[in-house]
């Protein structure tokens, strides 16, 4: 079975954004207290750091160093969980109505 450009490059991207979140994850940086620096070692790293930061997940301090808001990265979560159900229940109307549609042309 052959794997889209687009699969991989979507595994790529989950696999750097949840290695974002295991360095301040494993560095306790979870409040400006405790707030780290980070370098990212891609720039698909980057990219997901810049999402996380623009989603308001990454804070910085200012003075170069960043935490990880656990509760802003808990709604991003919820989020992305109800959006996933909401396509799914679209592709499943869609495909009902497609049976429907199919049944009552057979007639």
């Amino acid at each position: 079975m052959a794997t889209s450009g687009a699969t991989v490059v979507a595994a790529m991207a989950a696999r750097a954004r949840r290695e974002v979140r295991e360095h301040f994850d494993r560095n306790y940086a979870f409040d400006p207290g405790h707030a780290v620096a980070y370098d990212p070692p891609t720039p698909m790293h980057r990219r997901q750091f810049d999402f996380l930061a623009g989603r308001g997940i990454i804070l910085g301090t200012g003075d170069g160093r960043y935490w990880l808001d656990r509760e802003a990265d808990r709604r991003e979560e919820v989020r992305r969980q109800a959006a996933a159900v909401l396509a799914l229940k679209i592709i499943l109307a869609g495909t009902a109505i497609a049976i429907a549609a199919v049944a009552i042309m057979a007639r």
